[in-house]
């Protein structure tokens, strides 16, 4: 038998049949093994491929040695402590793989390995490499990252065939002088060190086609990173550059570049050849961190204040971060960057945007947020392609008309802007799954907030919502309609199948604007009686509860409401289809969330996912109960009812 796989298949030690198989490759990969017996290097003498990955081997047999043949041997993820002195005869050995081990280091006579092209040793313990590990002559591939190596052997330059080489996250702090010999680099990952300085020549600058070397403590670069005639990717972010590094005719030079990451920097400026990367298509020079939450005092980006004109003939960048750096303004012909799709210009300090920015056709995610726009261009609703736009943390009072073009977003973010009228436009973004429209001061009333979420999917003209919503007869609506029963009767239910409109119809009895001084005469329209916090039928009376959030109750008067206090840390998601809803549902900036499969394919058709989830967060003014609960008020905001008239 040549080939005998057996993944996966529970073994806690080797079948005899196998040692009496003569096989030529054996997969043992994800069993249980604990130790390779010795009569396997004793019978599968022709034995050339060996995999077992993923298994609990502590240590090899002694003999391995034996196993001549052997081209391939496989054995990550297992906890290996050393490797056999026996081990260095296996000449005919080209792929060595031991990642996920807890090697502290190489056999001293590892260089014997005179066949080996391929060493992955990831994730061990290894402190040093061995002396004469420089003659791996054939070596061609070598990744020793997640390391604890501190420094090369001075021969390390002598690998002439090395291609890939993976040095990352290990302690390194400079590299040999021979480094600079190495002649055949492809890649080179360096990612994680604490290397301050780079050789001053490099014989691989013109192989040189990926530079990873981020997280670093580099300060300047050498000349020959102009001669990286086919860089495609340099990655060093999180450096200390106070400037961009690189000489004036990189651009000429390095016309393939197509990545180019300096985030985390220092970096304050571009020079105004930078528009010759003309192949670029992904820049980086915002923020390193990915899952910080942003805040106006802290920033990891550069300080960047402007863009040189020439910033513009990048025409393909595809993605652009700049966020968490000084601009004040981006350049007129900003549009021209026809084929962007991912824009991040988070944390800047920009007040408006240029009218060309609707030139954006493919633009799917704009990050704005935290600056200080006050207006948008009305050029924004040509954005056919928009998906995710966030405009949260800036000074916005009001939307253009061309706003309600933009129907093919999905999420919107306006939480903390200045608005004063509700965005009417949202009624028209049919995809839309993420709504935030808190810490804004609407100023208008709910009956006309309630036409923010009317989608015109149903033939109706005119109709009045708060009013009419409970199953009353609307004469405005044609007998056509989906809305109406054959009997004349509303079908409520369907008009609950929209989405937004349900959400914000639900809330009708919890509406107050700030401001507002007359909350209950504007507010609770319902059946239930309420003096001063206190409903005259014993049953509703029991459902009525006055919520504070590390305040005390709002009105001394009101000692006779039996309350539970409940517990307003975050926002929490509410099934607002459920029959009742506990004390603790109650909460300042719920959102919903909904199934997908909620809005009826027929009557609203989606091509997402069943699993995907629709979000609604709504203003603090806004507070939602459950359609068909009776509808009582709430301590909805610290001190918001202070001003209330209550009697």
């Amino acid at each position: 038998m040549e080939e005998i796989c057996l993944k996966s298949a529970n073994l806690v030690e080797i079948p005899d049949s196998i040692l009496k198989s003569n096989c030529l490759k054996l997969n043992l990969d994800f069993n249980d093994i604990s130790s390779l017996p010795s009569e396997l290097c004793e019978s599968l003498l022709n034995l050339v491929f060996l995999s077992v990955n993923g298994n609990m081997l502590e240590t090899l047999p002694l003999n391995i040695g034996l196993l001549t043949e052997l081209t391939e041997l496989y054995l990550k993820e297992n906890d290996l402590i050393e490797l056999p002195e026996s081990f260095v005869q296996l000449k005919h050995l080209q792929k060595l793989h031991v990642t996920g081990n807890k090697l502290k280091a190489f056999p001293k006579d590892l260089h014997l390995l005179i066949n080996l092209t391929e060493l992955i040793a990831d994730e061990n313990n290894i402190e040093s490499l061995p002396n004469t590990f420089g003659e791996l002559k054939c070596l061609s591939h070598l990744s020793i990252g997640y390391n604890s190596i501190r420094c090369l052997p001075d021969n390390f330059g002598n690998l002439h065939n090395l291609k890939e080489l993976d040095l990352s996250h290990n302690s390194l702090k400079n590299l040999p002088e021979s480094f600079q010999c190495l002649p055949s680099l492809e890649v080179f990952d360096m990612t994680n060190n604490k290397i301050y300085s780079l050789p001053h020549e490099f014989q691989s600058s013109r192989t040189l086609q990926k530079l990873l070397m981020s997280q670093n403590d580099i300060s300047s670069i050498p000349a020959w990173f102009s001669e990286m005639e086919n860089i495609k990717e340099i990655h060093l972010s999180d450096n200390h550059l106070n400037e961009m590094p690189f000489p004036d005719d990189f651009g000429d030079r390095c016309s393939s570049l197509e990545l180019l990451d300096l985030s985390g920097n220092n970096i304050k400026g571009l020079p105004e050849n930078f528009g010759k990367l003309k192949a670029l298509s992904f820049l980086d020079l915002g923020s390193s961190f990915e899952e910080l939450e942003r805040n106006r005092m802290i920033s990891n980006g550069n300080d960047i204040e402007h863009l040189p004109i020439t910033f513009c003939d990048l025409k393909n960048l595809t993605k652009l971060e700049l966020d968490e750096n000084q601009l004040l303004q981006l350049p007129e012909e900003f549009g021209l960057l026809e084929n962007l799709i991912y824009l991040d210009l988070s944390q800047n300090i920009l007040k408006f945007l240029p009218e060309s920015f609707g030139q954006l056709q493919l633009l799917k995610v704009c990050l704005l947020s935290m600056n200080f726009i006050t207006h948008l261009p009305a050029s924004i609703g040509m954005l056919k392609s928009i998906e995710e736009l966030k405009l949260d943390n800036n000074m916005i009072e009001l939307l253009p008309e061309s706003f309600e073009n933009l129907t093919t977003l999905k999420t919107l973010d306006l939480y903390n802007n200045n608005l004063k009228v509700p965005p009417t436009a949202v009624r028209k973004f049919k995809c839309l799954k993420h709504l935030d429209l808190r810490e804004n001061d609407f100023g208008r009333t709910f009956e006309d907030v309630l036409n923010i979420s009317y989608t015109p999917t149903y033939p109706v003209r005119d109709p009045d919502l708060q009013n009419d919503w409970r199953g009353r007869k609307r004469p405005d609506i044609q007998p056509t309609s989906w809305v109406e029963k054959k009997d004349g009767t509303q079908n409520t239910g369907n008009l609950e199948d929209d989405f937004l409109h349900s959400t914000l119809i639900s809330a009708s009895a919890l509406w107050r604007q700030h401001g507002q001084t007359d909350v209950r005469s504007k507010t609770l329209n319902s059946s239930m009686s309420i003096t001063n916090g206190v409903a005259e039928n014993e049953t509703e009376n029991k459902i009525i509860t006055a919520v504070a959030q590390d305040e005390e109750y709002w009105d001394d008067d009101i000692k006779s409401i039996s309350s539970e206090t409940s517990s307003l840390s975050s926002p929490k998601s509410i099934n607002f289809h459920a029959d009742v809803l506990s004390d603790s549902d109650w909460e300042i900036d719920s959102y919903f969330e909904v199934p997908n499969n909620f809005r009826k394919t027929y009557k609203h058709p989606t091509n997402d996912e069943s699993s995907k989830i629709n979000r609604l967060f709504l203003p603090s003014d806004l507070h939602v109960k459950t359609v068909g609960r009776p509808e009582i008020w709430h301590l909805i905001e610290d001190g918001q009812f202070d001003d209330a008239d209550l009697q």
